[in-house]
């Protein structure tokens, strides 16, 4: 096996060269099928861990080197089960897959095969790649891709912390610890993945009822990601922010199409915040509100001479904030002192500035 030993320190610089074009393809591919995904991960099998797993007992190998099918692995961590299919299927289309090799092991569902569901690819490059001449070089080589979800993911990484390090049977209490252990992350997956369906059907709904204009609805992020989009009067109320000198918003779709960004959520908690403390209670009212307001323009224009006197400090004219601005300066029911709202708006500059525009307000 010596001889083996020495060959695969040789070639293992190509597996790596391999590895990491596969990676970045990989990417590519998912990124060009609009598939979200935690991660990828991959690696090259080190020296130490092909030379013990050569000199195993229970492994045969007539030719290591061609033989062992994960030389080159790659892990894709997705969000939802259902993505990991998704994923199959593209990599299906694109590789040439050994099949007999592969497992899908998130079919698994017997009650004594505790541990990590995952889907397991033996894959090469197969007609698609094998002649074009950045792939030619790797034409015989053989990669393991695993795709599995991130709580599958999570449950494998502490499974391999926790396992009993013993050849002999796991003590059955702690067995049965496990395999409860397994099936709550099961459950949580499969939640997870309804809780996303529903989100995606909720979100239509409430686009259908702003689109029919149908506006007693709740104030929450999708309700109100889907009323400020492309909204009319917000786009004129944004204008006018711009021409009496509010900075334009550099990426102005952040804050109402991205809900998973984390700037998003910062600026719509604002807003959410600014509405709960209000009087305002429902989309129709906001919508009444911003329609009817008749010192709209004139709050904007106090506002901006107020906070063009702080030192060192921009606004830009984004449309969450503005409404922040006006609804606080436009509806008597708001305590700007209220704590919570202003830990909401986190923003020393605006909150200063709303400070000196309603107290002058009132004197």
């Amino acid at each position: 096996m010596s001889d083996y030993l020495e060959e695969y320190k040789i070639i293992r610089p190509n597996y790596e060269r391999f590895q990491n074009k596969l990676t970045e393809l990989l990417k590519e591919l998912i990124l060009e099928s609009d598939i979200e995904i935690v991660s990828i991960e991959s690696r090259t099998k080190t020296i130490e861990s092909f030379k013990e797993k050569i000199n195993r007992p229970d492994k045969n190998y007539n030719d290591p080197i061609n033989d062992i099918t994960d030389l080159c692995g790659v892990r894709i961590i997705t969000y939802y089960t259902e993505d990991i299919y998704k994923i199959a299927e593209l990599i299906e289309n694109e590789f040439k897959i050994d099949s007999d090799k592969s497992v899908d092991k998130t079919k698994i569902n017997t009650p004594d095969k505790f541990g990590y569901l995952s889907l397991h690819y033996i894959l090469n490059l197969g007609k698609k790649r094998d002649n074009l001449v950045e792939w030619k070089a790797f034409k015989t080589f053989t990669a393991e891709i695993q795709i599995r979800t991130i709580l599958q993911h999570s449950w494998a990484a502490i499974d391999h912390k926790l396992r009993y390090k013993t050849k002999g049977e796991i003590p059955s209490l702690l067995k049965r610890k496990i395999y409860r252990l397994s099936a709550l992350l099961e459950l949580a997956d499969e939640q997870f993945l309804s809780i996303k369906n529903e989100t995606s059907k909720l979100n239509y709904e409430i686009e259908d009822s702003i689109d029919k204009g149908e506006l007693n609805l709740e104030f929450n992020r999708l309700s109100l990601s889907s009323y400020l989009l492309n909204n009319s009067k917000i786009i004129e109320i944004t204008k006018l922010a711009l021409e009496i000198g509010f900075k334009e918003d550099l990426e102005p779709e952040y804050n109402l199409t991205d809900a998973e960004d984390e700037i998003s959520w910062i600026f719509l908690s604002r807003l959410i915040e600014t509405l709960n403390q209000s009087s305002l209670k429902t989309l129709r009212d906001l919508d009444n509100f911003i329609n009817n307001h008749e010192s709209l323009v004139e709050n904007l224009k106090k506002f901006k001479k107020q906070f063009d006197s702080l030192p060192d400090s921009e606004i830009y004219a984004v449309p969450t904030d503005l409404l922040v601005i006006l609804i606080i300066m436009g509806d008597e029911n708001i305590n700007i002192s209220n704590q919570k709202l202003r830990k909401a708006i986190d923003w020393p500059p605006l909150l200063i500035t709303l400070d000196k525009v309603l107290k002058n307000k009132s004197v």
